[in-house]
């Protein structure tokens, strides 16, 4: 069966606008856990450090904001542990492996590890409570928590993030827009309102 010129371009074409489809459907990052409707019009990529008081801060403020756009907004963690903060590492570590339990589990840890920041000088100990009161199973943990594949997937991160030229944590994309630092909950608003209207 031969085909004609026209249907070849039309064809060509429809491929063309999958392939871009495609593309936008998947602008989430590859390969994360998403926090809320993971078909959400906004999704919010937040560069952390467990260890940070700025990024405890920014946890809290989209938070805040996931309630209030419950539905509309999503949430990617991707990790930028900083040198001067030992335990930071390991947090993200932990977080990264016990995703590859549960999601679920993984975003239990993100919120019991920033709301009790204060005892992540108790290192690795304070890890595995945590890790063992959301129900992680620790004999994977310790596997997955020493991985190549969590160890890449933090270093693409801080590669990621020192490319961009970031200044410092947290940082938090929008759809695109970036706020750096621990911003007040208006300027959450004014870029998610700016997002739902596009």
């Amino acid at each position: 069966m031969k085909f004609g010129k026209k249907y070849c371009l039309l064809m060509l074409l429809l491929i063309l606008l999958a392939m871009a489809t495609t593309a936008c459907a998947s602008a989430k990052p590859e390969g994360r856990i998403v926090r809320g409707n993971p078909a959400a019009p906004v999704t919010i990529v937040e560069f952390t450090d467990f260890q940070c008081p700025y990024c405890s801060v920014g946890a809290r403020t989209v938070s805040a904001m996931m309630a209030k756009y419950e539905g509309k907004v999503n949430l990617v963690v991707k990790h930028y542990p900083l040198p001067s903060h030992p335990a930071a590492l390991p947090a993200a570590l932990y977080f990264e492996a016990i995703a590859l339990q549960s999601p679920d589990k993984a975003w239990q840890f993100y919120d019991a590890v920033f709301a009790n920041a204060r005892r992540l000088v108790e290192g690795e100990d304070f890890l595995k409570t945590v890790a063992a009161g959301v129900g992680a199973d620790m004999a994977r943990l310790e596997k997955d928590a020493r991985s190549p594949e969590i160890y890449k997937k933090i270093a693409a991160d801080k590669q990621e993030f020192e490319q961009a030229k970031y200044d410092g944590v947290p940082v938090f994309i929008i759809n695109g827009k970036v706020l750096v630092g621990a911003q007040p909950p208006a300027k959450f608003i004014e870029a998610i309102d700016a997002a739902l209207k596009k």
